[in-house]
């Protein structure tokens, strides 16, 4: 009998020991040995799993440093089968055939029979595929529906390793080295990640709609910041501002036409008196990099702070790179260069050294009044926005602390949302066809994780015909961040330039850009709070319908307003009208859909509906955001269903939002008693916030009280 229980309690200990030889638990997961190899199934912070080949989680500039943390999960264990099952799903593998899956919350499958192998220098993993895939950025293609992804930025583009599968889950690829990021591609109905390193993060999380993709990835690579709130108006840039008398005039042409304005962009112009293209590698003897010209800025704090009293911000282009030869031999000797052995001028932002360095010298520009920065071709390697902002940032809070940092860049890597970040698609043509490309590009940008697009309304090489660029504006009213600029020697995309019917024409649209500021702005936090973008394809909306799965011409701005812009001559387009009961915003014509219509637009008229159980904020007119105003909010119910809006109003400066210091009103519409009833929250109060409403249904007008919870019924 003796020898039977020590027969057994060997045996036992043996199986103790080979479980524990094939899976070993960590704080975040498992690591279990499959075919020779070390392989993590971990969890990250209730965003989603990831799946480890070597058993490693890579520190990357993509994720954020908050998912370091674990997510509650259980250990799977039916040998050869390994796995963790969290509240959102589960991830398996089996440790010897090597194949790994993912399921949902209900153990539904995802992803059966993946597989993994590993060459000398990369790691690549595969799965079979259905369905449609989103979300890769816009350098593969400018369609919504991806084929690959990429692994680069260029000039407006970004290549994004993530995706989202219309079968119900996402993906996201982080790799040894972030500038040699991961890429995907598929053939039929394989889909191959590669990583081009011997360990791979692939992190999986079920997502049963683009909004929860969305949702996941934020959660997984950070929360995209709000920009200050003056951002949300329109931005004028320029190559070729002429000197302080120029500046001063232009500007009291906006005031005086009643143009509204929030900010004026200067490119090279504004701090060195010729452009760095010609500057060989060794720089050029007393060439200006830190400091104002003083053509254009002879008294840079004072010019400024005039600017900014009459509710003008002040952003100045950058560029990645060096052209003075002293400041170059410095960076040169200490290694702070990315190729010190070719002709590129280029900074190695990733230095710390060299980031303060950088600071230092900038500093002087912030404490003169410089509001924000436009980064420009910081393309040379792959996270070089990423580390330039990362300095930026820094110096701003030294200069500013608590004050929103903003910039303009020309790509973006994952993750640069987290600092409250805007791309534009780059030095583009001034063409018809450039403008119908630009919500291609957008609208990529929205499903890759960049929540502040922008374009070069009007385009940056050539001038456009006065109908084209009336047109780029008013498409421009329902991008995320909105912004003219021209290239030298070109005309200005300055509205009074372009004739009295332009004129009139590019201020109603401008005119109308600020009355959707309380709903942009709101959107904005939305963003903030749960990942979904502010310009949304309609296939976020309407995932069933086949007509608008790869639809460009037309988007939705949040939920309920579908913008269709006229990008071609002539003023006719068709419009689609998706399935529900639609109101032409300036009519109130109500349409039901889906349904193709024929429209023909005047110059100033913009194809604009919005859809029923919509509550649409609206403000008066004002000549920039921070305006004082007394008139009230008006608040537009469209019928037909019920509705909800929640409208966010904090200080539009500073980060006190993430700490709760604002004020939310939630809209509730009830569509049986016709009752308007809305209830308060958060505790922000400042000058700017709206004492009274008057609550709009097509012709019937009442008015309220905002600020404490109210009801209004009609």
């Amino acid at each position: 009998m003796k020898n039977k229980m020590l027969l057994l309690l060997l045996a036992m200990q043996a199986a103790v020991f080979t479980t524990n030889a094939q899976v070993r638990k960590t704080s975040n997961g498992i690591i279990v040995n499959a075919g020779g190899h070390q392989v993590g199934l971990f969890t990250t912070n209730n965003a989603a799993f990831c799946l480890s080949l070597n058993g490693e989680m890579i520190k990357s500039t993509f994720i954020a440093s908050g998912n370091s943390a674990s997510s509650p999960y259980t250990v799977v264990s039916t040998p050869p089968l390994y796995g963790i099952k969290t509240a959102y799903g589960q991830l398996t593998i089996n440790t010897t055939t090597g194949t790994w899956s993912l399921y949902d919350a209900k153990g539904q499958p995802l992803i059966q029979n993946g597989a993994y192998r590993f060459t000398d220098s990369s790691v690549e993993i595969d799965h079979t595929i259905q369905g449609l895939l989103y979300g890769a950025g816009n350098i593969s293609s400018k369609d919504l529906t991806k084929s690959q992804s990429g692994s680069a930025v260029g000039n407006g583009v970004a290549g994004i390793p993530y995706l989202w599968n219309t079968t119900g889950y996402s993906a996201f690829g982080v790799a040894a080295n972030d500038n040699q990021p991961a890429s995907w591609t598929t053939n039929h109905n394989q889909l191959a990640w590669k990583f081009p390193s011997k360990i791979a993060n692939l992190y999986l999380w079920p997502a049963s709609t683009i909004y929860d993709g969305a949702k996941g990835y934020v959660k997984l690579t950070g929360q995209p910041k709000l920009p200050p709130r003056w951002a949300f108006g329109y931005l004028q840039s320029q190559w070729g501002w002429e000197d302080s008398t120029y500046i001063s005039n232009v500007l009291t042409k906006f005031r005086t036409l009643h143009l509204p304005v929030d900010a004026f962009i200067f490119d090279f112009e504004w701090y060195t008196t010729t452009p760095d293209y010609t500057v060989p590698k060794e720089g050029q003897k007393g060439y200006s990099d830190f400091t104002f010209n003083p053509k254009l800025f002879p008294h840079p704090a004072k010019q400024i702070a005039d600017m900014k009293a009459q509710g003008v911000k002040f952003i100045g282009i950058r560029k990645p790179r060096l052209g003075n030869d002293q400041r170059l031999d410095t960076a040169r000797k200490n290694g702070w260069l990315m190729n010190p052995h070719t002709d590129s001028r280029d900074l190695n932002f990733s230095n710390a050294d060299l980031r303060q360095w950088f600071e230092d010298r900038t500093k002087p520009m912030l404490q003169a009044g410089v509001d924000a920065w436009w980064d420009d071709e910081g393309e040379s390697y792959y996270t070089c926005y990423y580390w330039w902002n990362t300095a930026q940032c820094n110096l701003l809070s030294t200069v500013r602390p608590n004050y929103r940092h903003f910039t303009i860049n020309r790509a973006f890597s994952p993750g640069n949302q987290r600092f409250g970040y805007c791309t534009w698609d780059g030095d583009i043509q001034s063409s018809w066809s450039s403008l119908a490309d630009v919500p291609k590009d957008l609208l990529n940008f929205s499903l890759a994780g960049m929540y502040y697009g922008a374009c070069d309304i009007g385009g940056f090489h050539g001038t456009p015909e006065k109908e084209t660029l009336v047109r780029w504006f008013q498409a421009g009213v329902f991008f995320p961040i909105m912004r003219s600029h021209s290239d030298f020697g070109t005309t200005a995309r300055f509205p009074f330039l372009w004739g009295d019917d332009g004129e009139a024409a590019i201020r109603k649209a401008l005119e109308l850009r600020y009355q959707l500021l309380p709903y942009t702005y709101s959107l904005g936090h939305e963003a903030y709070n749960n990942g979904a973008p502010i310009m949304r394809p309609l296939v976020m909306e309407f995932p069933t319908d086949t007509t608008v799965a790869n639809m460009t011409d037309e988007w939705l701005f949040g939920k309920g307003v579908l913008a269709a812009p006229v990008l071609n001559a002539g003023g006719k387009r068709r419009v689609y009208i998706p399935a529900d009961t639609w109101y032409d915003y300036f009519s109130g014509e109500k349409i039901t859909g889906p349904k193709t219509i024929e429209v023909n637009k005047q110059l100033d008229e913009i194809p604009v509906y919005v859809r029923a159980g919509t509550i649409l904020p609206l403000s008066p007119v004002v000549q920039y955001s921070e305006q004082a105003t007394t008139a009230p909010l008006e608040i537009h119910i469209y019928p037909g269903k019920n509705g909800s809006f929640n409208m966010v109003e904090d200080d539009g400066t500073s980060y006190n939002y993430i700490k709760g210091a604002t004020r939310t009103t939630a809209f509730l519409w009830d569509d049986a008693t016709k009752t308007l009833s809305w209830k308060v929250s958060g505790g922000y109060a400042g000058k700017h916030a709206y004492k009274m409403m008057k609550a709009v249904i097509g012709k019937e007008e009442k008015s309220g009280m905002i600020g404490k919870d109210g009801k209004l019924s009609f």
